[in-house]
């Protein structure tokens, strides 16, 4: 029972780690079925565009519907063509400037925006460009470091994530578990960090080095047992692929690197992983981002005092990963994900694979009350999981009976959904508040379990 808490105790890691997780701006995707009219209208208004060639309704709505069919540079070329007749345009200097920024050429994207700030443009169109200047600037460095640190206190109303009955009933007889594992509510103190370090190695694509780390510390008052530690760091090259040629593919990157994590709990190793991973990101249809990784585990169980099993845990992990990010509006960005998990371990009832699937809705908008100049961001999320286990796990017996017990492999169902509040204090410094709530179903009792979770504390971002 002590190996089956702990390792759900990981998902809290993940949990607050993935509080920092910064959503990227995207474009809504064409469907397929919209193509064949909205290339209609394009010829319709190309054809306009010959007619009238100063025309800036008509340009922009050409520009428009190329962007949504992924034709970047027929966009680029009809706006570019505008400034010839009026080049005291800002908002056109503007959109030149997003859509060069969007296929990865930022020279030119800077000496748009840089003209548009210079004709005293509008304060949208202003604050437009000074958002995308800032994030040239930060691509630019030849050296960038980026992350984040939060910490605060975290309420479980169940801490050691297990089921409310302290009964095993298994083929050898019926267990009363210690109250060191039967549920309990309880609070920890903690501290979360994560950083990227990216070296710009000069090449003429913006190839870089990459560096990553990740890690936690929590400490519960009741229980120091449940104490979990926690570091990843990660380490390889990003190739950048500005112009590949690819229908609605504006630009690519992959990411070969190596994997190394260290887990501590109850003040003690619990394991340690080396692996490594690939990464492809790509932005499609304009600005819709997507994301695909595999990543490789081999993990290392330490058989510490009081859970000598849990070198029956020693095996290996193989994950998948694929997520997308989609705009709603100019302030709010939908985010979904998929992942398979398979884990091979040395007890084959520890073998196990994981389907997944997440989503979050992260929106920004002005304090209605006033009282905050900076904008509030709120974040809606939810997940769920399914677990299907290799063999019958001996702990338990299904049908209650020591005399002719019936076993089966486990199943588990996990339900995982909150809100997360940001409340800005500087634009760099937020306080966070996080309400959620886990519900795990399984065909093994003693694995299900119900805890909500209350989490708060200061974050900061450089």
């Amino acid at each position: 029972m002590g190996m089956g808490a702990a390792l759900k105790r990981i998902g809290v890691v993940l949990a607050i780690l993935w509080l920092a997780s910064v959503p990227a701006a995207a474009n809504a995707q064409t469907p397929n079925s919209d193509v064949p009219a909205l290339t209609a209208q394009k010829n319709a208004l190309f054809q306009q565009m010959l007619r009238e060639p100063a025309n800036l309704s008509v340009t922009f709505a050409y520009a428009d519907i190329s962007v949504r069919l992924g034709d970047n540079e027929a966009a680029v070329s009809a706006l570019e063509r505008l400034l010839l007749f009026n080049p005291n345009l800002p908002r056109v200097d503007l959109e030149l400037g997003v859509l060069y920024y969007r296929m990865g050429s930022f020279e030119a994207a800077r000496s748009y925006l840089q003209r548009a700030a210079a004709l005293n443009p509008p304060p949208d169109v202003q604050a437009r460009v000074d958002r995308y200047l800032a994030k040239i600037a930060v691509i630019d460095a030849p050296q960038r470091l980026t992350g984040y640190l939060l910490f605060g206190a975290q309420y479980q109303s169940d801490m050691t994530v297990s089921s409310g009955s302290g009964l095993i009933q298994s083929a050898v007889a019926n267990q009363l578990l210690s109250t060191q594992f039967s549920r309990q509510a309880g609070g920890n103190l903690f501290s979360a960090a994560g950083a990227l370090y990216s070296y710009d190695l000069g090449t003429q694509n913006r190839d870089a080095l990459e560096i990553g780390g990740a890690g936690l510390v929590n400490h519960y008052f009741k229980n120091s047992a449940f104490d979990l530690d926690f570091g990843e760091a990660t380490a390889g090259p990003r190739f950048r692929f500005p112009n590949l040629g690819i229908p609605f593919v504006q630009w690519a990157s992959l990411k070969p690197y190596l994997i190394v994590d260290e887990v501590g709990l109850g003040e003690q190793q619990y394991f340690y992983t080396v692996g490594g991973g690939v990464e492809g990101t790509a932005v499609l249809w304009g600005d819709l981002s997507a994301r695909i990784a595999y990543e490789f585990r081999d993990k290392n169980f330490t058989a510490a005092a009081g859970r000598p099993a849990s070198i029956g845990l020693t095996g290996n992990d193989n994950l998948v990963i694929l997520a997308l990010k989609e705009p709603v509006t100019e302030n709010s960005v939908l985010t979904g994900e998929f992942d398979f998990l398979d884990q091979s371990t040395r007890f084959n009832y520890f073998s196990n694979k994981t389907y997944a699937v997440s989503a979050s809705y992260r929106v920004s908008y002005a304090d209605p009350t006033g009282i905050i100049k900076l904008p509030l961001e709120t974040e809606f999320f939810g997940s769920r999981s399914w677990s299907i286990y290799e063999a019958p796990d001996p702990c338990c017996s299904i049908n209650g009976s020591t005399t002719t017990p019936s076993s089966s492999s486990r199943y588990d169902r996990h339900w995982r959904f909150g809100i997360t509040q940001y409340f800005p204090v500087a634009p760099s410094i937020s306080l966070v508040l996080q309400l959620e709530r886990d519900v795990v179903l399984s065909n093994l009792p003693i694995y299900g379990y119900t805890s909500n979770t209350v989490l708060f504390g200061p974050q900061i971002r450089f």
